[in-house]
């Protein structure tokens, strides 16, 4: 494929926010002593109250130039208080299920979240003193799918989806597949606008924004791996920019093909409208097997 800047690649799927940086090591590559090992490390992402927060843990590979000349610094340095605290972005994020093997909940399943460190910059505290909240935000382009009503055991009902996300290579992509509660009243309206075209097997693609991504982990009960640790993700649906059906733009409405500038700039901070364009050609994916498989639960009102 070629390499000119007009022509994109791939399709990106990245996650945004700020956390510490920690457990930064070289991991070896099996392949003789010509293969390098390569820099991995893990962040510790801040999302929630500024006073109170919690943490979203992301193991990753450290793929961006200039996140590498950062990152390599920390190479060995186990003391917590030096542990840097970064703006970061994540490509490519996608969850991995094991099994625990030691410890109180051995035997249990557990899962990781995981993708590529393309940018590092190092934050100052100081800086987040007039912050709520942390946001972990992750932007994209997907079909929507399985939108529906939710009345959970306890607490009130809510809307929610799932999206097969668009990640890696535009002549081959990957699917990630989101769970979300849809948190917003726009998108909320958007979403129902959407359900009579996904029921008649319409293509419903969209550029989102999602906040507050996590790994879901489960026990496989059905088919060929039933008893074998699974993992969904989930997140909070917040933004929806742009909704194309069967390649059709339905949103924004606009009386020409030229998006406002206003419009233009928000759409573009979510994804790049070559991204979108290209996507509206790939054929969706097949219904998502695990879905089938995950406990009911794992979509609750609990779990958000």
């Amino acid at each position: 494929m070629s390499t000119t800047s007009t022509e994109k690649q791939y399709f990106d799927l990245h996650t945004s926010g700020i956390g510490y940086l920690q457990r930064v090591r070289k991991v070896p590559v099996r392949g003789g002593r010509r293969a390098e090992p390569f820099l991995a490390c893990t962040i510790a992402a801040l999302v929630g109250s500024v006073k109170d927060p919690t943490y979203r843990y992301f193991d990753l590979k450290v793929s961006g130039a200039k996140a590498k000349e950062l990152v390599a610094r920390y190479v060995g340095v186990d003391d917590g208080k030096q542990r840097p605290l970064v703006h970061f972005r994540i490509g490519d994020l996608w969850g991995d299920a094991f099994i625990r093997n030691k410890g109180d909940r051995a035997g249990e399943p557990a899962a990781s979240l995981k993708g590529r460190l393309l940018k590092a910059e190092l934050a100052d505290s100081a800086a987040f003193a007039h912050f709520d909240k942390f946001e972990l935000i992750t932007r994209g382009i997907g079909y929507l799918n399985r939108p529906r009503a939710v009345t959970p055991q306890a607490g009130d009902p809510f809307l929610a989806c799932s999206i097969g996300a668009l990640a890696g290579p535009v002549g081959e992509p990957d699917y990630r597949y989101i769970n979300t509660i849809v948190a917003t009243t726009d998108t909320q309206h958007l979403v129902r606008r959407c359900v009579e075209a996904i029921e008649a097997d319409r293509k419903v693609l969209i550029a989102f924004r999602l906040n507050d991504i996590k790994a879901d982990p489960y026990m496989r009960t059905k088919g060929e791996q039933a008893g074998e640790p699974g993992v969904s993700l989930e997140s909070k649906l917040v933004h929806i920019g742009l909704i194309k059906i069967d390649g059709q733009r339905v949103y924004p409405e606009l009386a020409t093909d030229t998006l406002s500038s206003s419009i233009h700039n928000e759409v573009t901070a979510d994804v790049s409208g070559s991204d979108f364009e290209t996507a509206a050609e790939m054929p969706p994916p097949e219904q998502h097997q695990e879905s089938a498989t995950a406990p009911q639960e794992q979509v609750s009102a609990a779990s958000f």
